[in-house]
This record gives structure tokens, sequence and C-alpha cells, in this order.
């Protein structure tokens, strides 16, 4: 007896190609980028009139036209720029559930949840490989931070309390909104896996550059790399916490340095960088994706989705065409379960 066989039979895929299941529809990803593009802007609005609310009742501006209502040298600002970057994250969850069908934790990996023992394992080494970059960087004439205007005690408290508990969320919005939902519904369009990866990384890595606003090629070149590097690693590990970890260490160690010289707005706003510093940050990026593969591969990490069980009988879905025979099958002759 024949079964018939759904338009795409889930055997396992690569992180970028997990929306390719049984219920994958060409119309699922349209769909699903719609919906994270609606909640995004709902969320982000509301995130926005909480903020100037709660300005205006501790006395600060409450006009949004006004610079300092939600400048990121002030904490509050600050907070609230994390916060709209971070619905991303309930937006993508939500694309994934209402407009693919599926469970929000393959966002995650190809495991359907974070792998947080991993995460901590490569946070640390992208932690140590950021500090000694950027101290790299520092030696690169003009040596040193250069200007440096400290804001009040108080103020650099607060700014680096806000770092601390929302920059990591920040960071992991932006890679599971670019690296996540982005590069899953951008993949799951094309039926070659390796075509489908390659083509999501470079939309990916286009969109994460262009989403900063203006900047000169040096910025654009140096955030194209970082979106590629973290696309590759994505596919490589199976998940995002290789990205994220990277993301989160260079967000902590920048800001926490710009809090300090009292740069956070000027360094979210920057649209320029200098070629010496792009190369010292791309070369980061590359080591650093060296060290993760080697991890990696020596601790075994699961890298493909384990597709489900095959259903033991034609009545049950797609699977073994019937119960295994008792009877072995001619000599010379297959078996039909595929298996010797």
């Amino acid at each position: 007896m024949t079964v018939a066989q759904p338009p795409y039979v889930d055997v396992g895929g690569r992180y970028p190609q997990l929306p390719r299941t049984a219920r994958w529809r060409w119309w699922r990803p349209l769909l699903g980028l719609l919906i994270c593009a609606l909640t995004v802007v709902v969320l982000a609005t509301a995130v926005v009139l909480l903020t100037l609310a709660v300005s205006a009742l501790i006395g600060g501006p409450a006009d949004p036209r006004e610079d300092a209502s939600l400048t990121a040298d002030r904490p509050l600002g600050l907070l609230a720029n994390n916060l709209v970057i971070a619905t991303l994250v309930p937006a993508s969850m939500l694309a994934v559930w209402a407009g693919h069908g599926q469970r929000p934790g393959y966002l995650a990996s190809v495991t359907s949840r974070p792998r947080s023992r991993l995460f901590g394992q490569l946070l640390v080494v992208a932690l140590v490989l950021v500090v000694v970059f950027v101290g790299l960087s520092l030696l690169i004439p003009p040596v040193g931070l250069g200007s440096v205007d400290p804001p009040a005690a108080g103020t650099l408290a607060g700014l680096l309390a806000v770092i601390a508990l929302s920059t990591p969320l920040q960071s992991a919005a932006e890679e599971i909104g670019f690296r996540g939902y982005l590069t899953q519904a951008v993949a799951s369009w094309f039926a070659r896996p390796v075509v489908g990866a390659v083509v999501a990384a470079a939309v990916s890595a286009l969109a994460f550059a262009f989403a900063h606003g203006a900047q000169d090629p040096a910025l654009f070149v140096d955030r194209c790399a970082f979106g590629l590097v973290a696309s590759w690693l994505t596919w490589r590990t199976g998940g995002l916490e290789a990205a994220i970890a990277l993301h989160v260490a260079n967000n902590l160690v920048s800001l926490g340095l710009t809090a300090v010289t009292g740069s956070v707005a000027a360094s979210l706003e920057a649209s320029s960088l200098d070629w010496p510093h792009a190369l010292v940050d791309v070369v980061m990026m590359l080591v650093y994706a060296l060290v993760v593969a080697r991890l990696v591969d020596r601790r075994g990490v699961q890298v493909r989705r384990v597709p489900p069980p095959l259903a033991l009988s034609a009545h049950e879905g797609v699977g073994y065409p019937g119960s295994r025979s008792s009877t072995p099958p001619p000599a010379g002759d297959e078996p039909p379960w595929g298996m010797g």
C-alpha cells in the first residue's frame, strides 16, 4: 500500500530551516513577519508611552520632542531603548506560534529550548575575547578612550545597573529577531537548505546593519560582518546561544565603557568607525567563531533537530509501510524499513 506523503517531510534539519515541516506553506513566513512587525509596533509604542509617563512622574520632561525625554545618557532613557528592542522577543515567539504553528522554543535551538549550560560556557569565552580585543583597540592611535566626561555618581550607578540588567535582554532580542525568526522565515522559502541558509544570512546581516540607521562604510561593514558571523555560528551550533553570547559580551563591555565616559547616547547613535577599529572587531569575531566551532565539535553539541518518531503503520501517517514482519525478506532484497 502506498502512503501519500505531505509536501515536506520533517527529517531533521539545521536551524535556518526549522519551519519547513509538513505544515509549511509559502504564505506562513509572510504571515509570521506581519505578526512580528505589528507586535513590535504595538509593544514598542506602549513602552515609549509608559516611559514618558514615568519620566513625568519623577519630574523629567514628558514631551517626546525634547531630546532629554528619552536620552540614553539617563538610566530611564537607556532602559526604554533596551525594552523597545526587547519587544522582538514576544513578537518573534508569537510569529512562530501563530504564523507557523510551531513551539516558540525552536527560536532558541534545534532542541526546542535554550541550552543554558552551553550559553554560559560561550559567554565566558566571548567576554574574555571582547575584553582582550577592546584593550587592543584602545592602543590604536589616538590612544585612549577619547574625551571623558563621567556623569554624576547617581546617574552612573543607574546606568550601570540598567546595562547589567537589561542589556543582555536587548542583545538576545536582536539575535532572536534577526538571526532567529527573520533567518528562519527567509530560509524556509528555499527547498535547498544551503541556499536558504546563505540567502537568509545575507538578508539578516543587511537588515541588521540598516536597522542601526545612517553609517559610514567601515561601520556598515563591521555590522554586516557581525551579522554574517552570527548567522554562521547559529547554523554551526544549531541555536542562538553562541550569537547571543557574543552580542551580550560586546554590548556589556562597550556600554560599560561609554557609561563611565559619559557617552552612552553618542555611542548608540554613532554613524562612523575607523577602519583599523573595524578590522580589530572583525578579527575578534572570527577568532570567537573558530573557538566556538572547536568547542562544539569537542562537546558533541546537537546541531540538527531530531525528527519525530516515524509512524508504525499506514494508518498513523508517513512512516514504515507496516509492522515489521517476523519472516525475513528473500535473500538479496532490501528490507522494506530501510535497515539491514
